[in-house]
């Protein structure tokens, strides 16, 4: 959203989510989404975790910035691809192991808006990529892993 203040915008839309998928996990997070194009938006989603369901023990947080282009020659409109970017820090008890470290990576992501009002979206959505891993015990690693999944609510600011 910093490159907002760079770029000359006019009648921009603005949209805040939440993602539910993410939520029934016991993953608080939040995200906006701006146009920055005719058929493109910028987003922004920020994640947080405290002991999810999934394993034993768990914290983190997370940002993921991710460009789109909408097929649809229209933003937030049905079918769309998107570039992602993702950065985070862990601490994750899982089967008697300790991990804890940082995350940082890139990918691709694929998704469809479902326009449900005027103002109403709901945004179905995966994608896979690369993550560099700095494990304080195990090391550092490359590897090919879902990097976001969702069925997001989106309300349309403006």
């Amino acid at each position: 959203m910093l490159l907002t203040a760079a770029l000359p915008l006019k009648a921009q839309k603005l949209a805040a989510s939440l993602n539910g998928l993410w939520l029934a996990t016991g993953i608080v997070n939040a995200g906006a989404e701006m146009t920055v194009g005719r058929s493109t938006t910028l987003g922004l989603s920020f994640i947080g975790i405290r002991y999810p369901w999934a394993f034993d023990e768990m914290t983190g947080i997370g940002i993921q910035p991710e460009l789109r282009h909408y097929f649809s020659g229209r933003p937030m409109y049905h079918h769309f691809i998107g570039v992602a970017a993702l950065s985070g820090t862990y601490d994750l008890t899982f089967n008697d192991s300790k991990y804890t470290g940082t995350a940082a990576g890139i990918g691709l992501t694929f998704g469809y808006v479902v326009p449900i009002g005027r103002r109403l979206n709901i945004d179905l959505h995966s994608g896979f990529g690369i993550i560099h891993v700095q494990d304080r015990n195990r090391g550092h690693d490359n590897l090919t892993l879902p990097t976001k999944a969702g069925v997001s609510i989106t309300y349309i600011l403006r």
